[in-house]
This record gives structure tokens, C-alpha cells and sequence, in this order.
């Protein structure tokens, strides 16, 4: 999985492999481009998509799947999708 952004610069060189192991394997792409949506958030939006993100990480050990991400992003957007 590959994550191109300015900010990426700033986090753990290993986080990308990290995130990798919480998303469906065949999933990453997709998941790289939803999570590239979130970053583009303003700081409240971003706020509450990574609240989302870590909320489901902590609930479950299942793979995060990329409907899930999408949910999460147009709940923080202010959409009407349900985070759980």
C-alpha cells in the first residue's frame, strides 16, 4: 500500500505497513484513496473520520473494509451514513 502526501513525512516510516494489516488485503488501493479523501477534510472532519477509523479498529479485529471507510468518510463530510 502506498500513501502519497506532503504530511506523510511526518508519520512512523512503518506506518504505512501498519495500516495494511488492518484493511482487507485486497483492499488497499481503494482504501489508500479514501483515506487520501479524509486527509483533504478540514481539521474537524479529518478528526472524526480517524475517531471512526480507530473506533472499528478497537471494536473488532476483523480487516477494516473499504465500504466501511466510505461510510466513515461521509459520516465526517456531515453525511447521513452511520459509523457503526
Amino acid at each position: 500500500m502506498r500513501l502519497h502526501c506532503a504530511s506523510m513525512l511526518e508519520l512512523p516510516e512503518d506506518f504505512a505497513e501498519t495500516l495494511a494489516r488492518v484493511l482487507e488485503p485486497d483492499q488497499h488501493d481503494a482504501a489508500a484513496a479514501i483515506i487520501d479523501s479524509a486527509t483533504r477534510l478540514d481539521d474537524d472532519g479529518l478528526r472524526r473520520f480517524l475517531e471512526m477509523f480507530a473506533a472499528r479498529i478497537r471494536a473488532s479485529a476483523a480487516p477494516v473494509r473499504q465500504e466501511e471507510l466510505r461510510a466513515f468518510l461521509r459520516a465526517a463530510q456531515g453525511g447521513s451514513a452511520s459509523a457503526s
